[in-house]
C-alpha cells in the first residue's frame, strides 16, 4: 500500500480505500495506476479496459478499473466489476473494501456493514483494508 496515495484518496474528499497492491508488470496498467493515484481516473479507464481485454480475470486489474469508474462517479458499472472481481476471488480485500465504499456513497450502508462483518471475518488481526473501510464508515456516518 502506498501511504501517499491513501493520504491524496483523503485529502480529496473521496471516501475510499486504500488502493490495491500493485501486481501487474504491465506498463499498460502501470500508467493507468499513475493516473489513478494523480487523480486523473477517467485517463485510467480506456487504459485498464485495454490491458483486461489481453490479461482477463486479473482481480487486481479489475478492481483498479472499479476504482476509476467509482471515482469518476460511473457507479453502476463500478458495482459490476467490483462484483465481478469478487466472483474470481470471494475474498479479495481490496474489492470488498472499495465496493463497501461504494454501498456507502450510494446509500446502501447496511451492504457496506455486510461488507465489514466479511472484512472482520476475514482479518481477525485487522488489515488496511477493514481499516479503511471503517474510516470511510465513521465519515459517512458524521
Amino acid at each position: 500500500m502506498r501511504a501517499w496515495t491513501i493520504m491524496l484518496v483523503l485529502l480529496a474528499g473521496a471516501a475510499g480505500a486504500a488502493p490495491p497492491p500493485q501486481t501487474t508488470t504491465d506498463p499498460i496498467a502501470a500508467e493507468a495506476i499513475r493516473h489513478i493515484d494523480q487523480g486523473r481516473p477517467a485517463l485510467s479507464v480506456p487504459m485498464l479496459e485495454s490491458v483486461l481485454a489481453r490479461l482477463p480475470g486479473n482481480p487486481d486489474l479489475i478492481t483498479y478499473l472499479a476504482l476509476a469508474l467509482r471515482l469518476e462517479g460511473r457507479h453502476a458499472e463500478a458495482a459490476a466489476r467490483y462484483d465481478q472481481a469478487l466472483a474470481i476471488d470471494a475474498a479479495y480485500l481490496p474489492a470488498l473494501a472499495y465496493q463497501g465504499v461504494l454501498f456507502l456513497q450510494t446509500g446502501q450502508r447496511g451492504r457496506a456493514e455486510a461488507n465489514m462483518n466479511r472484512l472482520i471475518a476475514l482479518c481477525r488481526d485487522g488489515c488496511p483494508e477493514r481499516e479503511d473501510l471503517a474510516r470511510a464508515m465513521a465519515r459517512a456516518g458524521e
